[in-house]
């Protein structure tokens, strides 16, 4: 069975939502990316780092596929394809 235009977006919509929700949580354990300086070791990560960051990975590796498939969908639905 072929899934639905509006299940579709609702999964888009969720995954989107877990997308944001990840990076948000990312922020706010590893704080805002500083360059290293020149000779600096790069920081050793803590396990609750390591996990945001394959989290956001994970969300995004499912997200992506989802929303070239719902905007693809869209814009066959609407006739209103994309400008660029």
């Amino acid at each position: 069975m072929s899934e639905s235009f509006d299940e579709l977006e609702a999964r888009y919509r969720a995954a989107l939502n877990r997308v944001s929700e990840a990076y948000r949580v990312l922020r706010e354990v590893m704080g805002d990316p500083k360059p290293l300086a020149l000779g600096e070791e790069p920081p050793v990560l803590t396990k609750a780092e390591r996990d945001a960051q394959t989290e956001a990975m994970q969300a995004l590796q499912e997200y992506v596929p989802l929303r070239d498939r719902y905007w693809a969908t869209r814009w066959g639905r609407e006739g209103n394809p994309p400008e660029s």
